[in-house]
Parts: structure tokens; C-alpha cells; sequence
């Protein structure tokens, strides 16, 4: 499976190069040219931003550094985005250079994987868990552990707000998600495949770190079972809420 022709981002030309120049970054990675991989990956960096300074109304012609600054205040309070943006920032220093360390490079070009979907993600608000877990297979698929991990997450917060407004409980995000998950446990009388679930869930991000951190493709088998198993928890849940009746616990 791939990026390409799945995208969703605004401005289709913008997201096809996105797309593109991603892949052309992670193959000139894979190839040891880690300058010109920073190269293409600014270059995506850039397809990103005129993509979601479309979609934002703003002029297209607005400039990497306009449209980022739009982006963070969007996401006031959520500081991820701005990391992201200043990882570009540095792959288009990165390219200047001839020596460049290769970990380094394959970090910040996750970093403007993530900031893509992000830009994805407002222009198609709101998702589904099934969106997010397809998205997320999509990343895995193309080698971005970390990105997928935390699309993953996401998908599994949005399964946790769902049960939570099924048996009329508030949610307030990733504090709530193990509060979540015992209840629906408690009600399923300790299913042991549940809180098998709700484990993977919750150690998805550790174990995709510890897969891009030893480049060891058979540490990733690990990490899609437990996006596999956030897919089950995600069936499981749907499941229960179309059931229409409010459930007690």
C-alpha cells in the first residue's frame, strides 16, 4: 500500500508532491545521500505547508514561514506541530552539508510525514477510528513507524471517547483513556482478549520507537500487532455502541 493516489490533502498537485518527494527522501535515505534525502524532505515540507495554506484560506503564495506560523496557532496548546515544523526547518539546513548523521535525518523526515497528515487531517475533520487506523497502516507501509504509532494512539483515543459517550461518561482525552478501558473491561467480566487490546494500545508508541531505533524489521512485525490489535478493540467497541442501548458499569 502506498501514499500515493490515497492522499486526501487539499490542493491535489500540492499533496501529490508531497507524497512524491517523501518517497524519493526515504529511497535517497535508504541509498546513504543524506544530503539530497534533506533536500527532498524540505521539498515535501514545503508541499505540505502551500496544502494547508489553501485549505486555510490563506494565499497559496503565503511562504513556508506564514503558513507555518498559521498551522502552530491553529493548534494553540498543542506543541507537536511546532516541532515539526522547526524538524523541516533543519532538514533544509541539513542540506547544505555533505556529512549528516543518517538517525538524524530519518527522524525529521517522519517529523514532515507527520506534519503532512496533520495538514490531512484539518482539511478532513472529523475521523473516523477506521480513517485513522488506515492511515496509520498507510505510514507502517512506507516505513514510518513513529508517524503511524501516533495515528494509532489517535485511533485508539477516538474508540475510548466513543465507548466513554456510550455509557455517558465524560472523556478528557489520554488522562481518561486507562479509566476507559477498565470499565469496558469491568463490563465485559475481565475479558482477558480486552485488556489484551487495550495494552497494545497503550504501549503502541514505545514499541514503534524501539523498531525505528534498531532499523530491525522483524521488531516491526511486533509493532503491527499492536496496531492490529487497536483495529480489534476498534470492532469490538463500534460493535457495542451500534447496539443502540446504553451500557452500565
Amino acid at each position: 500500500m502506498t501514499l500515493t493516489g490515497t492522499s486526501t490533502l487539499p490542493t491535489p498537485a500540492a499533496a501529490a508532491e508531497c507524497d512524491a518527494r517523501l518517497r524519493q527522501a526515504r529511497q535517497l535515505l535508504d541509498a546513504g545521500q543524506l544530503a539530497p534525502a534533506s533536500a527532498a524532505g524540505w521539498q515535501a515540507a514545503q508541499a505540505a505547508m502551500t496544502a494547508y495554506a489553501a485549505n486555510d484560506g490563506a494565499t497559496v503564495n503565503a511562504g513556508f514561514t506564514d503558513s507555518a506560523r498559521q498551522l502552530v496557532k491553529h493548534h494553540q496548546g498543542d506543541d507537536r506541530a511546532a516541532e515539526w515544523i522547526v524538524s523541516a526547518l533543519a532538514l533544509s539546513d541539513n542540506a547544505q552539508y555533505d556529512w549528516l548523521d543518517r538517525d538524524g535525518v530519518a527522524r525529521r523526515l517522519d517529523d514532515v510525514q507527520r506534519l503532512a497528515i496533520l495538514v490531512q487531517d484539518i482539511a478532513n475533520r472529523p475521523p473516523t477510528a477506521a480513517d485513522l487506523l488506515r492511515q496509520a497502516w498507510q505510514c507502517m507501509d512506507n516505513g514510518y513507524l513513529i508517524a503511524a504509532a501516533d495515528i494509532g494512539w489517535d485511533a485508539a483515543l477516538l474508540i475510548a471517547h466513543s465507548y466513554a459517550h456510550a455509557i455517558g461518561r465524560d472523556f478528557n482525552g489520554e488522562r481518561d483513556f486507562d479509566t476507559v478501558l477498565r470499565w469496558l473491561d469491568a463490563e465485559q467480566s475481565n475479558d482477558g482478549a480486552v485488556r489484551g487490546w487495550a495494552y497494545a494500545a497503550a504501549t503502541l508508541r514505545q514499541t514503534a520507537a524501539y523498531c525505528a531505533r534498531h532499523s530491525d524489521r522483524s521488531y516491526a512485525e511486533l509493532f503491527a500487532e499492536d496496531l492490529d490489535a487497536v483495529g480489534k478493540l476498534s470492532d469490538f467497541v463500534q460493535a457495542k455502541v451500534a447496539a443502540g442501548k446504553r451500557l452500565v458499569v
